[in-house]
């Protein structure tokens, strides 16, 4: 695989397009997940997007086939398309692309082989995430499956990830299978707790992210992660945050994507 990408709304018509910064991890669908809620709230969080330098998202909604049956990549492509539409009547230039955050589970690989691989835009990048204590063979395996096919696996907050022992040993081992990591910018700020408030200033300082995003839910819970942004600007420098919003998303997941 590829290496890993070198490290109301006011007027949003002037948004820079070929600099805006692109969130490549959102729950905007309204209703599908539990992300937003209604239209309302969708838009309402497209607004606070766009006056924070945002011009477009990648729609990913959990592939947890559990909890969200209806959620395959079918039908998060047609109801983005259908968002897409209901942004741009909304008069709100932003782009919108289909995606998905696949939860690592032992069916997973049996599920993409009926459903297809949730991927980003029209990228071979796809999004996964893993939340329990424990840490079974087919995490790994199911990473190692989506590599040997071609795809390009990348570990959604990582710093989220219960703490352990064998952690630190688990991450390195999937960054040498080539996996990349994707950091939430919230973290930054404490409201995920002490263990993501540490980990995900050691992972930027180790330069271990591919991209940071804002995992973003709903208008309410925008603040204290646009405050993120602010925070690695300060600690980090302009040039690091920029380039994992900015230029990451852009060479590595959208360079032949076009929005729905």
């Amino acid at each position: 695989m590829s290496q890993p990408p070198t490290q109301a709304a006011t007027a949003p018509q002037k948004t820079d397009r070929r600099r805006g910064r692109i969130d490549i991890h959102s729950h905007l669908l309204p209703g599908i997940d539990d992300g937003c809620v209604t239209l309302d709230e969708t838009l309402a969080a497209v607004r606070l997007l766009l006056e924070a330098g945002f011009c477009g998202s990648i729609c990913t909604p959990h592939i947890w086939p559990e909890r969200f049956p209806q959620n395959t990549p079918q039908h998060v492509a047609a109801w983005t398309r259908r968002l897409q539409s209901q942004v741009r009547e909304a008069g709100l230039d932003y782009d919108l692309w289909p995606g998905g955050e696949l939860r690592l589970s032992e069916g997973a690989v049996a599920w993409m082989g009926e459903h297809g691989v949730p991927t980003l835009a029209a990228s071979r990048c796809v999004l996964t995430d893993h939340w329990e204590d424990s840490w079974p063979d087919w995490i790994d395996g199911t990473l190692a499956w989506l590599l040997q096919e071609g795809y390009q696996p990348i570990l959604a907050h990582p710093e989220r990830v219960p703490p352990s022992e064998t952690l630190d040993a688990r991450l390195r081992k999937l960054a040498d299978m080539g996996v990349w990591m994707q950091g939430n910018l919230r973290s930054m700020t404490g409201e995920d707790g002490y263990h993501a408030d540490r980990r995900v200033r050691e992972l930027l300082k180790e330069q271990r992210y591919a991209f940071m995003a804002m995992d973003v839910h709903g208008p309410l819970c925008l603040p204290g992660r646009l405050d993120g942004i602010k925070f690695i600007e300060e600690e980090f420098g302009r040039d690091l945050v920029d380039r994992l919003t900015i230029d990451a998303p852009r060479e590595s997941i959208l360079q032949n994507a076009e929005a729905k």
